[in-house]
C-alpha cells in the first residue's frame, strides 16, 4: 500500500510543480484607457524589366543614301537605253533601245528596295529597373491602461478591448 501510493506521489509530483509555477499571482485586470495602433514605415522594392527599341544607325543612314528612287530610275533608264541601243539596226534598233529604257528604269527604281531589309535592325535594350514604394505595416497596439490609480503602457499584438488581464505578484521585502 505504502509504495502505491509513493508512486502515486512520484508521478503527481511534476504536474504539481507545474501547476504551481503557473499559479505564482492572482489574476486581476487593468481598466484600458487609450489603445493607439502602431505602424511602421517600409520601403518595398518592386522590380520590372523595361524595354525599348532602338534602331541600328546603319539603317538610319543606308535609307538616307538610297531614298532617291527617281535617280536610280534614270541612271537605270540610261544605262538600259545604252544596252538596248547596240541590239537590233533601223527602227528595230529604236525599239530594243526603248526597250532598255524601259527595263533599266525599272530595275534602277527597285534597286535597293531589298537593300533595305536587309539593313533593318531594330535592337531592343532591355533592362531590369527597382522602384521602392513606402507602406505603412500594422506591428501591434500601444496600450494605456490604469490599475490601482497608476497608469502603465505595453505593447501588444491583439486589441485588448476595455480591460487587459495582469497576474499579480506579491514578494515579501525584508
Amino acid at each position: 500500500m505504502n509504495k502505491v501510493i509513493t508512486i502515486t506521489v512520484m508521478i503527481c509530483l511534476p504536474f504539481m510543480a507545474a501547476a504551481n509555477r503557473y499559479n505564482n499571482g492572482s489574476i486581476n485586470y487593468g481598466k484600458v484607457i487609450e489603445v493607439e495602433p502602431i505602424y511602421q514605415s517600409v520601403s518595398i522594392p518592386e522590380e520590372r524589366q523595361v524595354c525599348d527599341r532602338r534602331q541600328n544607325n546603319r539603317y538610319n543612314n543606308r535609307n538616307r543614301r538610297d531614298g532617291n528612287h527617281a535617280g536610280r530610275a534614270i541612271l537605270g533608264g540610261i544605262i538600259g537605253g545604252a544596252i538596248g541601243n547596240r541590239f537590233g539596226s533601223g527602227s528595230g534598233r529604236d525599239a530594243s533601245t526603248a526597250l532598255g529604257v524601259l527595263i533599266g528604269a525599272g530595275i534602277g527604281a527597285n534597286k535597293g528596295h531589298h537593300h533595305n531589309k536587309r539593313y533593318r535592325s531594330n535592337r531592343r535594350n532591355c533592362y531590369i529597373e527597382t522602384h521602392y514604394r513606402e507602406e505603412d505595416r500594422f506591428m501591434g497596439y500601444d496600450v494605456t491602461y490604469d490599475y490601482n490609480g497608476n497608469l502603465y503602457q505595453t505593447e501588444m499584438q491583439e486589441h485588448p478591448g476595455d480591460r487587459v488581464r495582469l497576474r499579480v505578484n506579491v514578494d515579501v521585502v525584508d
